[in-house]
């Protein structure tokens, strides 16, 4: 038995067989990913696991830690092939998991990671024949973040682990929320030609999600929601007019200006962004929380998701929620603008999961004042509406 090491190839010839070795009722599930050219998903070879097992005339599931593939029967527009294991709990794998086919071996420790999906092999297709190179990859996000960096729809993602719904909180703007049924209304920011970060809460539950951007609405689709941090990421296929930049220095200061944009209390104040001004009053949340900071800006209903821009114009956080001042009130206390932001530092955390290339400033940013930061970061923000 040949043992390989990460990045170590080897010749696929002829039908083959890869299991888990050991494998138990607690072991993670496995897929099977079809790529073109592009490292998008082929529409020719849709994804298989071993949790519905559904057959593809190259590749099936004969139990659900054994997959047989035979390279010969690969669709044309197919190039490339992950075999992926997930934890169907989008939980930490944390154990050693060994890969055997024919007599290769290929043994990845997770223990001590906080991986939820690795990539353990890819096949691809090299001068006419086909090869194996041993991968190894984790993704703290799991199955959604590998899906979503290649294009597929989110829907089987969580046909194979059932979303987790965002904790409730105390937020004044909690009506932005998509559950129930109606629709709702939130903030978002673009962060890349065609994708748009908001707060989980902002698109939990809907049905449908339209972002609207550059003045005309697009439908948008749900890459990854992580309720824990309350962030989602959307992608349109209409390519977004311009994306706002993080600041290069991630850590906040207190006591510094900032500008909250978003569109707060649709159908009230009219469907343009409004844009108020404060400062960073605390650099912890509710029981020192550290993934969010404080700020004094104004916020209300709509506002939710909608970016917090530093007076450079660079994003340093995105709105989340306030403290709920009826509760303040009724228990004798007082309170005005106790706003909560998701800092950039989480942020860049939870997109670096999809291996995004995010537009960063420069080092020596250039203060321009607070009506030059709104007027930049025009084109940057959405309104996001959803039917739940």
């Amino acid at each position: 038995m040949r043992n390989l090491i990460a990045g170590e190839r080897a010749p696929v010839s002829g039908e083959c067989t890869f299991a888990l070795a050991g494998s138990d009722p607690d072991c993670p599930a496995l897929a099977l990913i079809a790529l073109e050219a592009d490292r998008q998903a082929s529409p020719a070879f849709p994804p298989i696991d071993g949790v519905t097992r559904e057959m593809r005339p190259a590749a099936r599931f004969e139990e659900a830690h054994r997959l047989w593939f035979d390279p010969g029967r690969v669709p044309a527009q197919v190039e490339r092939l992950l075999l992926v294991a997930f934890d169907r709990g989008n939980r930490p794998i944390a154990s050693p998991l060994t890969l055997e086919g024919g007599d290769l071996r290929f043994a990845v420790d997770l223990r001590g990671r906080d991986d939820a999906a690795v990539i353990l092999i890819e096949c691809y297709r090299h001068q006419g024949a086909w090869r194996l190179a041993a991968n190894g990859q984790g993704f703290a996000m799991g199955l959604s973040a590998i899906a979503g960096a290649h294009g597929i729809d989110h829907e089987w993602v969580q046909r194979l682990i059932p979303r987790l719904r965002p904790p409730e909180r105390e937020s004044g703007d909690g009506h932005d929320r998509a559950g129930g049924s109606g629709t709702s209304s939130g903030s978002g920011v673009a962060i890349g030609h065609h994708h748009i970060l908001t707060n989980a809460h902002v698109v939990d539950g809907a049905r449908a999600v339209t972002v609207h951007a550059g003045g005309r609405p697009i439908d948008a689709a749900i890459v990854f929601a992580d309720p824990r941090n309350d962030l989602a990421l959307l992608r349109v296929e209409v390519q977004l007019p311009e994306t706002a930049r993080f600041r290069a220095q991630v850590g906040l200061h207190l006591g510094e200006d900032i500008v909250a944009l978003g569109f707060p209390l649709q159908g009230l104040l009219g469907t343009g962004p409004q844009a108020s001004a404060g400062n960073i009053a605390a650099l912890c949340g509710i029981g020192n929380d550290s993934t969010v900071f404080q700020f004094t800006a104004p916020i209300a209903s709509g506002n939710s998701g909608g970016p917090i821009l530093d007076m450079a114009g660079h994003l340093v956080g995105l709105v989340s929620s306030s403290l709920n001042l009826d509760r303040i009130r009724q228990s004798g206390g007082s309170a005005e603008n106790i706003n909560f932001g998701i800092k950039g530092a989480i942020i860049l955390s939870f997109l670096d999961s999809f291996g995004m290339e995010l537009p960063v400033a420069g080092p020596d940013p250039r203060i321009v004042g607070r009506a030059a930061v709104v007027r930049q970061a025009r084109e940057t923000i959405a309104r996001i509406t959803c039917e739940c």
